[in-house]
């Protein structure tokens, strides 16, 4: 007796005739995959140009929590996608409900240590022939991330901050109430560069001023 069989044209997986619920869950599971990895492929093509053009419009330290907020899918999608130096994920239903600075403050030195700009070199034992830090703030971050129970054992927020330019530091916390040390460097933030040539201009101004 001859068994009738349908042939998955994706994969190559053979069902038995009997087998037409398996062979529909199979296809709609593909489906779901291959949707994925093109929003993945997606994403690795166009979130780098994307965040470079953000970065441009963000003009103070302050502005960068409420952005975030209003990114926070596509940082999400990012961080999916491989973006953020750490193996992670974001669900669906995953939702920042806080993020907010404390304490920033501006330093031409701000450490390099253990991490440094785009391009630039860490100084983990602050030798003398390498840079002992760069332009930048350091600040502390807070936030909360809803999340389902189900993901509570996984702590994805990290990536998230790193995937943008926000270098993490110490800290640590749970889902519902973390904070870490961040240092945001001047060369990741084109927007924040022309806020502090303007700056140091007024400064400069302000000092002839008060030359006699």
């Amino acid at each position: 007796m001859r068994v009738q069989v349908r042939k998955c044209r994706f994969t190559g997986k053979i069902f038995e005739e009997k087998d037409l619920k398996k062979y529909a869950i199979h296809l709609r599971n593909l489906r779901a995959e291959r949707a994925e990895k093109r929003k993945i492929d997606k994403v690795r093509a166009t979130f780098t140009s994307w965040l470079n053009r953000e970065k441009k419009k963000i003009l103070h330290p302050e502005d960068i929590p409420t952005w975030f907020l209003k990114n926070q899918r596509k940082i999400m999608d990012a961080v999916n996608a491989g973006f953020g130096d750490r193996d992670e994920k974001f669900y669906s239903t995953d939702e920042f409900v806080k993020f907010s600075f404390e304490k920033a403050r501006y330093s031409r030195v701000t450490s390099n240590t253990h991490v440094c700009p785009k391009g630039g070199v860490l100084n983990w034992s602050v030798e003398d022939d390498k840079p002992k830090g760069y332009p930048g703030w350091s600040v502390h971050v807070n936030g909360t991330l809803k999340r389902n129970k189900n993901h509570l054992g996984s702590y994805p927020y990290p990536a998230a901050l790193n995937a943008v330019g926000l270098k993490t530091g110490s800290g640590g916390g749970g889902n519902e109430s973390w904070g870490y040390g961040v240092s945001i460097f001047l060369a990741d933030w084109p927007g924040l560069q022309q806020t502090i040539l303007e700056m140091e201009c007024d400064q400069i101004v302000d000092k002839l001023k008060g030359v006699r």
